[in-house]
């Protein structure tokens, strides 16, 4: 699937999912905010907006501790009944977050993000490098294939 259908069928009056993955393409990886745009949705770098909920004077972001994941996924399912500008994000820099994760808890996030938020608020578009094949597995792919893009614009 593309980015485009993707988006149409987040779009789609009462669809029960909001939330998909595109494996970007590495020559897009910067120009987030510029393709939102032309997406016409919100771009949100998720690594400031999680830093920036945490605790003045932290000096580490929690997510190598046993409950990373949940802190994680806790922030992605509030950005999903949040009100935004658009009714879409495109979230980016998760995959900065994620490498903080150890492989079984990455799996744990992502059960939890793409199947456990139903009927949200914002639809939102998580964005992973498309070679980041330790942060989004090919089984993961497979499972989720309905709400996975692949490709270019």
């Amino acid at each position: 699937m593309n980015i485009i259908a993707l988006l149409d069928e987040l779009r789609q009056p009462g669809a029960r999912v909001g939330t998909g993955v595109w494996l970007i393409p590495m020559e897009y990886i910067n120009q987030e905010r510029d393709i939102a745009a032309r997406l016409g949705v919100q771009s949100l770098d998720v690594r400031q907006t999680y830093l920036e909920q945490l605790p003045r004077g932290t000096n580490f972001s929690g997510l190598t501790s046993q409950d990373g994941y949940q802190k994680l996924a806790r922030l992605i399912q509030s950005l999903a009944f949040e009100k935004h500008q658009r009714d879409c994000l495109l979230i980016y820099t998760l995959d900065l977050l994620l490498w903080a994760l150890e492989f079984p808890e990455r799996k744990l996030f992502w059960d939890e993000v793409l199947g456990g938020i139903p009927y949200p608020h914002t639809r939102m578009i998580l964005t992973i490098p498309e070679h980041a094949t330790e942060l989004f597995s090919f089984e993961l792919r497979r499972h989720y294939s309905n709400q996975v893009a692949e490709g270019l614009l």
